[in-house]
Order: C-alpha cells, then structure tokens, then sequence
C-alpha cells in the first residue's frame, strides 16, 4: 500500500480528552461523554449545502499531543 502525505487547511477539534491511564473502557466512556454534550457544540459543526454534518470523527496522539503521524 502506498501511503500520500497531503497538507491541509487549518482546522479546530472540538472535544472530550482522555487517555490509556483512563483504564479500561476508556475510548468508549469518552464517547459517551462527547454524544451526551453535543448539542452544546452542534452549531460550531461542519456542514453540507443542505445542513447535514459531514461528519464526527476522533483524533489520537501520544502523551506529547504533537499529533505527529
């Protein structure tokens, strides 16, 4: 597989925070947390020509948030 670096637009993430040290269950205590609150962040989301949001995703790092690949 081959992989292709692109560089993209500026952006913001808007979200919950958790880590491995969270224990087990983590990830997914974090998304409930996130699904619970987000109508308070809803109209800060990204949407299509018609008002459908593209979409929700989660981002990962290391302990260094450098999000580095």
């Amino acid at each position: 597989m081959k992989v292709e670096r692109c560089v993209k637009e500026s952006f913001v993430v808007i979200g919950k925070e958790g880590s491995t040290l969270d224990g087990e269950g983590f990830i997914q205590r974090l998304w409930l947390d996130a699904n619970s609150h987000f109508g308070e962040i809803q109209h800060l989301a990204k949407k299509d020509e018609s008002g459908n949001i593209y979409g929700i995703w989660g981002a990962m790092s290391d302990f260094s948030h450098s999000f580095n690949p």
